[in-house]
């Protein structure tokens, strides 16, 4: 008999934390979703680092006034604002002292000097440089590639269907929103996963950053193993 096959899935961000990693190495199909409907609240154009002051904020300048609702893929960026720049100093400033700077700082710079126009065209790229970095072979699958059409709980099985798998992994966070009667012949399970401190620079242990902190401070192999065995195992 054939092991169950599984999926998890997770909203395609701007350097997403580790939690959206951890969610990666969980499940044989990784989905980010790129074509819901933006957010401001939702942070898919804003990320975490950490500073010598604690946590700061690194924010993608997105057009929104005047075009009412808009899905993640329409999201255009304000080219007014130099903040490729911006954010390429802010790391550079609280983190080119890190152990493992060198080693990543060269192809992150470039990724900084590329021309985008839009929001989900700057998170895939670091989306790809992350899975480059961790050596992880299989891309996550794009929900704007799927050809999906429903909407809500609905959606989740249609993903199913996509990706040929019947057991969603999902965090526990997300227990509210599904009801597992809605959603026939798909598995739920959820799980919740520690998060236990790690080497950062500065005083104190910050939660909650976006990836490129672990992998500045502890390395690409340190992180992919951390992410491994962090990761929920299927019973």
């Amino acid at each position: 008999m054939n092991a169950m096959r599984s999926f998890a899935a997770e909203i395609l961000s701007y350097i997403p934390s580790e939690a959206f990693l951890i969610s990666a190495a969980s499940a044989e199909v990784f989905v980010v979703a790129d074509d819901m409907q933006f957010s401001t609240n939702a942070g898919t154009n804003r990320t975490r680092i950490k500073t010598a002051t604690g946590a700061a904020g690194l924010t993608i300048p997105v057009l929104t006034k005047g075009r009412g609702a808009q899905k993640l893929d329409e999201v255009e960026i304000d080219l007014t604002r130099s903040w490729q720049r911006q954010h390429w100093r802010a790391l550079k400033l609280n983190y080119h002292n890190a152990p493992y700077w060198d080693e990543l700082a060269d192809e992150l710079e470039a990724l900084y000097q590329k021309p985008y126009h839009k929001l989900m065209e700057v998170n895939w790229e670091f989306c790809k440089f992350i899975w480059q970095t961790l050596r992880w072979e299989n891309l996550p699958r794009r929900t704007s590639e799927l050809g999906l059409v429903r909407k809500g709980e609905a959606r989740l099985l249609e993903i199913a269907q996509k990706t040929n798998a019947e057991i969603y992994l999902a965090h526990e966070k997300y227990r509210p929103a599904l009801h597992a009667e809605r959603l026939p012949n798909l598995q739920l399970q959820f799980c919740d996963w520690p998060l236990p401190s790690y080497h950062q620079q500065f005083d104190g242990f910050v939660s909650g950053l976006n990836i490129l902190d672990l992998l500045f401070n502890e390395g690409a192999r340190f992180t992919r193993e951390r992410l491994q065995n962090l990761a929920p195992s299927l019973k």
